[in-house]
């Protein structure tokens, strides 16, 4: 599928479009290794990338110089610097970003529920944020019963589009997991997708073996992609990206404290005149220098280092990494004395920001997917229902008595009680919608029993 114009990008292709008078055209071994072939160095360069970024998200210690000549416990230190603190800035504001309904209810629950997406939204999501990038598969079910709908993991999925605008790529190359047969990185499980049907197949993509077609009747490739941000040109950006020379910061802060804490916060003992053999220092033992010469010798002690300075420069990296990833300070140093709840709502107002702006991105990818679930359940309405949204859950720190006081008045001037409990921390969509026609049906039968209690006129 391609061009720029707003029908040709957020629309289905046409039946037929492209194989022409509706002809499945599917691709043979030798067809599929060269299709994949074409594809195999870009899809490694790019899996690279995302497997480092994807190590520093997990807290590696990665390229880090150490002096010649480092012994283990200097290496063990070290490694022990590393800590997930970008998996927790990208959980937080992955939690941010949790879908609890879609305006068609059918859809809703014949594609999202029916796939289990509440549950497997949150790894979609996560990686999204993370890699910037992360895809879901529909595919028609077995005898046309439903949809079938997967995440895909970036780390492994290649997709190829003719341009960058197009909703749906030309092909896809996934990498479902090793085979025994060989410890190569291509000789794997793999799937391909095109326009026409996937393909299972094992080996390497160049040269596929056990090949297990299967046609689609789609006339696009049924693989959406979820991207963290839109951007005019190039890939998704990552959310935690840019928060990586401050993570290596956090790192060398957290070595140099397990470094005052291992060798400086203890007195070191220091001796001076005389003749002094080996001395072996131990919390049990006193230190005594024999003979004639002993009457000479002095002991002391060095001052010891202050970790508090360094437990507060490495605060302050902690703090620098908030700022950059617009997530509270408080969600990573875990400090709130006595806020109020106007005071927690001012200190996340940038990261309330922050996933506002990632849920407009990332519900376009889920929003097509769901529209894209529609099309293969033949339901050409939903399919092309591009006011049709998704709805998130509140996630805002708001007190019941704020929320309950704004509900009641805007209420009183006639607002949607669907709209309005919606406002209410941990209630889903569904909850508000049916508290709402409980409210409603309430409301009715009060002004029933009113009017049939008046007098009758004369």
């Amino acid at each position: 599928m391609g061009g720029v114009g707003r029908d040709q990008v957020r629309s289905f292709p046409e039946a037929g479009a492209s194989s022409g008078e509706g002809v499945c055209l599917m691709l043979d071994e030798t067809e599929l290794g060269e299709r994949c072939a074409a594809v195999m160095k870009d899809a490694r360069q790019e899996w690279m990338r995302l497997r480092n970024l994807q190590r520093h998200i997990d807290g590696k210690v990665l390229r880090t110089w150490m002096p010649d000549g480092a012994d283990a416990e200097y290496k063990d230190l070290l490694n022990k610097s590393g800590g997930p603190w970008l998996g927790f800035s990208r959980d937080a504001i992955a939690q941010g970003c949790r879908i609890n309904g879609y305006a068609n209810e059918d859809i809703w629950n014949r594609v999202w529920r029916a796939n289990g997406m509440d549950g497997r939204q949150g790894v979609s999501t996560k990686e999204a944020v993370g890699l910037g990038k992360s895809y879901l598969m529909l595919l028609p079910a077995d005898g046309d019963q439903g949809v079938v709908m997967r995440p895909m993991s970036a780390h492994n999925t290649f997709a190829v589009y003719a341009d960058p605008w197009d909703d749906f790529p030309e092909f896809v190359l996934y990498r479902v997991g090793a085979t025994k047969q060989g410890p190569t990185f291509w000789n794997s499980q793999w799937y391909a997708f095109d326009s026409e049907g996937s393909y299972r197949f094992d080996g390497s993509p160049s040269t596929p073996q056990n090949l297990r077609p299967a046609p689609h009747g789609l006339d696009f490739a049924p693989v959406v992609r979820i991207s963290n941000s839109l951007a005019s040109e190039g890939e998704p950006q990552s959310s935690v990206e840019p928060g990586i020379p401050i993570y290596k910061r956090i790192v060398d802060a957290t070595f140099a404290l397990q470094m005052i804490q291992r060798y400086g916060a203890f007195p070191q003992k220091w001796g001076a005149g005389g003749t002094l053999g080996e001395v072996r220092v131990a919390i049990d033992s006193l230190i005594h220098a024999p003979g004639e010469a002993g009457e000479t010798v002095r002991f002391g002690t060095f001052e010891a280092a202050d970790p508090t300075k360094m437990v507060a420069a490495l605060e302050a990296h902690v703090k620098h990494l908030a700022a950059v990833l617009q997530v509270p300070p408080h969600y990573l140093l875990g400090a709130v004395v006595n806020m109020s709840a106007e005071g927690i709502a001012a200190a996340e107002s940038g990261y309330h920001r922050n996933i506002g702006d990632r849920r407009d991105a990332l519900g376009e990818g889920y929003e097509l997917a769901l529209r894209t679930g529609a099309r293969i359940l033949g339901e050409s309405a939903a399919a092309s229902a591009l006011t049709d949204q998704v709805s998130w859950a509140n996630v805002q720190s708001w007190s019941l008595a704020q929320v309950s006081d704004a509900i009641s008045k805007l209420d009183a001037v006639g607002a949607d009680l669907g709209r309005l409990f919606q406002m209410l921390p941990g209630w889903s969509r569904q909850d508000a919608l049916e508290s709402a026609g409980s409210a409603k049906d309430k409301k009715m039968l009060e002004i029933a029993a009113s009017s049939s209690s008046q007098p009758a006129r004369r």
